[in-house]
């Protein structure tokens, strides 16, 4: 078996190697790149002592704004790559057989074919292990100085950097096997399972992930800077940002102040200056709240969320097995 699933899916092996290696091509020379701003910067050590003074604040707004966006940019291109990739080599592993017809040969020798597709996805699955493993390593070399000052929490960094980006493909790669049974067809499998990809992870990313685990709440005293909903003054540790979820005003005992009566607020403290406008915040006697969740969390997070995509993947690839075993032709 594991003779013939490398003759299988030697092209698609080969092409996983080349993506490796195309993919350090283009960014380890940003990573460097990055890594020298970041020292020239000092960047390091403002984290370490804090942001403010020292002129530290514009050195990281310079370095972030030099590079942030082309890290986000370059990440942009590569979020649907675990969905391709498995859906792919999965709608591959049993449309191809049927629409070439290879199943009457392949089912029918000493190897029964629940053991013939069990064998193979353990094979083909391992491979795209080894190669999600690969590329999370690039990703998260390459952005790792971005993280130290926006964190690990954003979708560019989360969903490509630890364990997420491996649970992504293995799903895919199970909708694509269970795809290419029912269609038996390759290409529509393909499709099918693309898009069964991205209606699970749509929801995951943007209302199921900030729910893991319960945020923290904070109330800080609010300044004069204050000027509407906005990532400043989240209480994190310096040098490991956390995911900020909301930032508003609330009232004395910590309920949130209405959207209107926050806008009124922000229109006459940005008419006010300095020592005034915190005068006035403070005899309002309202506090900044500060809903986020610490960036300690992040490989909890990974592992919630990898486990429930290979937990997926395993019932999709359960329900496969079951179905062939069933099947007659």
């Amino acid at each position: 078996m594991i003779w013939l699933t490398w003759r299988q899916h030697r092209a698609q092996a080969l092409a996983g190697l080349a993506l490796i290696g195309l993919t350090a091509l283009v960014f380890l020379p940003y990573g460097h790149a990055i890594r020298d701003a970041y020292a020239q910067h000092g960047v390091g050590p403002c984290l370490v002592r804090g942001t403010g003074g020292d002129g530290c604040q514009s050195a990281m707004s310079t370095f972030m704004s030099q590079f942030n966006g082309i890290a986000n940019h370059l990440l942009t291109w590569f979020t649907p790559v675990p969905g391709l990739i498995g859906a792919i080599v999965g709608a591959s592993l049993l449309g191809r057989e049927y629409e070439h017809g290879t199943w009457r040969l392949a089912w029918t020798q000493a190897v029964p074919r629940t053991r013939w597709l069990t064998d193979k996805i353990l094979l083909v699955g391992l491979g795209i292990v080894v190669i999600t493993a690969s590329l999370s390593a690039v990703f998260g070399w390459f952005r790792s100085p971005i993280d130290d000052v926006s964190g690990r929490f954003s979708p560019g960094a989360f969903d490509l950097e630890g364990l997420s980006l491996t649970g992504y493909t293995l799903f895919a790669f199970a909708a694509g096997v269970l795809a290419g049974l029912l269609f038996r067809r390759t290409v529509p499998a393909i499709a099918a399972a693309f898009a069964a990809f991205m209606a699970v992870r749509l929801p995951v990313e943007f209302w199921l992930r900030q729910r893991y685990q319960t945020p923290v709440t904070r109330l800080l005293p609010p300044t004069g800077h204050w000027g509407g909903i906005g990532p400043m003054a989240v209480p994190t540790t310096p040098g490991t940002p956390g995911w900020t979820l909301d930032v508003g005003l609330a009232d004395r005992t910590g309920h949130p102040i209405s959207s209107a009566v926050q806008d009124e607020i922000s229109r006459r403290t940005q008419a006010l200056h300095g020592p005034a406008a915190d005068s006035y915040l403070r005899g309002l006697g309202v506090r900044l709240r500060v809903v986020y969740q610490p960036a300690d969390r992040f490989w909890t997070f990974q592992v919630i969320e990898a486990a429930l995509f290979i937990g997926l993947a395993a019932v999709l690839l359960g329900i496969s097995i079951r179905l062939l075993h069933r099947r007659s032709a």
